[in-house]
């Protein structure tokens, strides 16, 4: 499904450089639930953003269903994330104007997609926050947040969901519950990889790869 040969991504140039991936291969098959691990400053973030089409290559390959992604224009990476990818992130990145239901009708509404309501309500039942869909995300807590995010993911209905440090602002019992939201995700089939720190979530994980300097060192 996916596939990285010799990924490098650089920032800066000349003495300014920074080398944040060093010559990247990974292959992560559809339905995989993977976990990326790595101090602070190891890449793995700047892995996250080339994987959903957020950042381009310096050099090397990224193929998704063996089309070559990393040839891409930004305006068409910005279709392929549209389409395929959904984010969650650790600071929820909710529009705090717009309700919890707004707020998941959102990337239906970029991509068309009818009987909307009907799509919504299923998810805020399986996340459990069916009754917070006409609050607004500053009434909530950051566990209620963190779910609404998982079900505007889980609503999108795209293969991939890419998580960067989603149980990082959380404490162990809110944590725990979002897991199981991620492995909801995966019932219906899709492609979760998650960023932690936290070596508890990552067991949770089919597969942890660690990544260190912008090279993988364990995966």
């Amino acid at each position: 499904m996916i596939e990285l040969k010799n990924a490098k991504k650089d920032f800066g140039h000349g003495e300014n450089c920074t080398h944040a991936l060093q010559g990247i291969d990974l292959h992560i098959n559809e339905g995989e639930f993977i976990a990326i691990v790595g101090t602070s400053g190891s890449g793995k973030s700047t892995l996250l953003h080339i994987l959903g089409g957020m950042d381009k290559l310096t050099s090397g390959e990224y193929r998704f269903n063996d089309e070559l992604i990393s040839n891409y224009s930004f305006n068409k990476l910005q279709e392929f994330r549209k389409q395929y990818i959904s984010f969650v992130f650790q600071n929820f990145a909710l529009m705090n104007k717009y309700t919890v239901y707004e707020n998941i009708e959102m990337p239906l509404l970029a991509r068309r997609i009818k009987k909307r309501k009907e799509i919504i309500m299923d998810c805020l039942d399986k996340l459990g926050i069916t009754d917070l869909k006409d609050k607004c995300p500053t009434q909530l807590s950051g566990g209620q947040q963190q779910r609404a995010a998982i079900a505007r993911a889980l609503a999108a209905d795209t293969p991939i969901v890419l998580a960067d440090e989603p149980t990082g602002s959380l404490d162990n019992k809110n944590s725990n519950d979002i897991m199981n939201c991620f492995e909801e995700i995966l019932r219906k089939g899709r492609t979760v990889i998650i960023i932690t720190h936290d070596m508890n979530i990552a067991s949770r994980c089919q597969r942890i790869i660690h990544i260190e300097d912008g090279i993988i060192v364990d995966s």
